[in-house]
């Protein structure tokens, strides 16, 4: 299926009201409206779309951004059909972007995404080599689509340095050496829970090289199933990542395991020149 897949600039306001359509199928009132979506390609923004059989199937918009001294291309929202999740096609939207970023001039690419949803962790640290070293709480305030109704907003900021050098051997090895800073282990339901003893400490001092935090694989079947359980996770993943990112250490890699967790691999960043 994905070699048939193309990926195309959205331009035209045909084309526009067609990544409106899937946009409100997948974020409903949090769509972007259709209108802001052509004055921003017609001013220098992006809205990518990627068509199987001249269907759109997933998008990827992003605009302009500027900070501390740089500029940056923001990708604001990334969607993909239900139907084509966790088949490559958020990967080829990411590398078509890649290539407008380079083609544009552009070093860096920035994203936001909760930290709790191991599919966007996945795409951005173990596909894309990106990583992140900040931490916002309640970013967007309270939202009310399928995906964020029920948790605090809280995302984890992502640096994708577009000319940036794989460093594979040395994370293989800094993986390798990394425990988990805090246990996991299941509720009598079979749903995992994180530091159930309450081990973690925010005031401790970290001097390992490197550490591994679990987090849930299926955070939505959690909200579900546990909306409590779920906002304890969220609680707690916000204490240590904001605490391992003040300690100078950055998300590099996700770890999968097999079942109910996979594991961010915190590294100092001195190690990496961060």
């Amino acid at each position: 299926m994905l070699g048939r897949v193309r990926i195309q600039k959205v331009m035209t306001p045909t084309e526009v009201a067609e990544v409106k359509i899937l946009n409100e199928s997948i974020w409903g009132s949090l769509a972007i409206p259709s209108h802001q979506l052509l004055a921003a390609v017609q001013n220098g923004g992006l809205v990518l779309g990627a068509y199987l059989d001249e269907k759109l199937i997933g998008f990827n918009y992003c605009f302009v951004g500027y900070g501390h001294g740089k500029m940056y291309l923001h990708s604001h929202m990334i969607g993909v059909e239900k139907t084509y999740r966790e088949q490559g096609v958020g990967e080829l939207l990411k590398h078509a972007q890649q290539e407008y970023a380079k083609e544009h001039g552009f070093q860096l690419v920035i994203w936001l995404f909760d930290p709790l949803e191991a599919c966007m962790a996945n795409l951005s640290f173990l596909k894309l080599n990106s990583f992140s070293l900040q931490y916002e709480n309640d970013y967007y305030g309270p939202l009310k689509d399928d995906f964020n109704d029920g948790l605090p907003s809280d995302r984890i900021v992502v640096e994708w340095w577009i000319e940036r050098d794989r460093v594979d051997d040395s994370l293989d090895e800094l993986e390798e050496g990394a425990e988990e800073i805090v246990p996991w282990s299941l509720t009598v339901d079979g749903l995992p829970v994180l530091d159930i003893e309450g081990e973690f400490q925010r005031e401790q001092l970290f001097y390992k090289d490197a550490y591994l935090l679990p987090i849930p694989q299926y955070l939505q079947n959690m909200k579900v199933e546990s909306p409590k359980l779920a906002e304890d996770w969220r609680y707690k993943v916000r204490t240590i990542l904001t605490t391992l990112f003040e300690q100078n250490y950055a998300i590099v890699r996700m770890k999968k395991h097999k079942e109910y967790v996979h594991s961010y691999l915190l590294v100092r960043r001195s190690l990496l020149a961060l």
